[in-house]
């Protein structure tokens, strides 16, 4: 019946003319894999196809070669993460533009349907619009040449499910959305985010679900706390706008109000009796009578004896 069907398409073609392609599109999906210049991404659909980066210029010979910012903006690309591209055909299929989809929250439970399994990641539908994601098992520790690596008991649990089985597990997203634990996992070596706190489970094997974490952030008053705080006052202007000097009474020179002092005091000194030498107003001496004016006062003095003549004699 298939080469019959496959027959009658290959007779009615070329009666219709050139089968239409369609030249450009866009799309939704899984970044599966990616290299330096091109993207391999699985549609919703289910289909995958490869992307190369966009083309400028010539031949290669002529100095033409993949568009530079397409090149950076792969690097970029998280593999595994959900992306939107923006595409068109020119022999090939060729990246116009594309960019991460990020989930809305960052951290939750996930309730779908397991559609694909790796090593490393689940790939699975979620409940409400059926829209696929990719899941990490949760790194652990360092880098891997530190020892770093996928949680091990959450690989191993991927044995556990098979395709189209229901799954239900507490997820995060940091680099790429991960696996916090299955609901149906023995909590014994489970990450537990800070903000999430930590409760005792109803039972021990089986832990009650954990409700989405929210971003203690986001709980913090929008308003600035620092806008409520009164400004201070600068203390420098409450001082009165005047200058304080201004309002001492107004005086004039204060050596002007002083009593006037007299002149100096040794001009309204008593005139001296007599001008000229003052020794020469020393009051005369008074002489012994029958001396002359001008004589030395000492020339009037009796001259003493010999002091030896006054010792009695025996």
């Amino acid at each position: 019946m298939k080469v019959v069907y496959l027959y009658f398409l290959l007779l009615i073609f070329p009666l219709l003319g050139e089968i239409p392609i369609k030249k450009a599109g866009e799309l939704k999906g899984i970044l599966s894999s990616k290299g330096d210049a091109w993207v391999e991404v699985i549609e919703d659909d289910g289909l995958v196809n490869r992307y190369l980066a966009q083309w400028q210029g010539g031949s290669p010979s002529r100095g033409g070669g993949f568009h530079l910012e397409s090149l950076e903006k792969f690097k970029e690309l998280v593999v595994g993460n959900r992306v939107y591209l923006n595409w068109f055909w020119d022999g090939h299929l060729r990246v116009k533009k594309i960019k991460h989809i990020k989930p809305f929250n960052t951290a939750g439970v996930f309730n779908g349907v397991l559609i694909k399994k790796g090593d490393k990641w689940i790939d699975v539908e979620n409940e409400e619009n059926l829209t696929p994601w990719r899941f990490y098992a949760r790194w652990k520790g360092g880098l891997p040449e530190n020892g770093g690596g996928y949680h091990p008991k959450t690989l191993e649990f991927f044995d556990n499910f098979e395709i189209n089985d229901p799954v239900r597990f507490v997820w995060s997203y940091d680099y790429r959305p991960r696996i916090e634990h299955f609901i149906e996992q023995e909590k014994d070596d489970v990450f537990i985010p800070f903000y999430e706190g930590k409760s005792s489970p109803a039972s021990p094997n089986i832990p009650e679900p954990s409700s989405p974490a929210t971003n203690p952030f986001d709980q913090t008053p929008e308003t600035n706390p620092f806008d409520q705080v009164k400004p201070a006052v600068n203390p420098f202007d409450q001082l009165p706008a005047s200058n304080p000097f201004d309002q001492v009474p107004a005086s004039g020179n204060p050596f002007e109000q002083a009593t006037p002092t007299p002149a100096n005091p040794f001009d309204t000194a008593s005139p001296t009796p007599k001008e000229g030498n003052p020794f020469d107003h020393v009051s005369e001496l008074k002489k012994p009578s029958g001396s002359p004016v001008d004589a030395n006062p000492f020339d009037n003095m009796p001259l003493p004896g010999n002091p030896f003549d006054a010792i009695p004699k025996e």
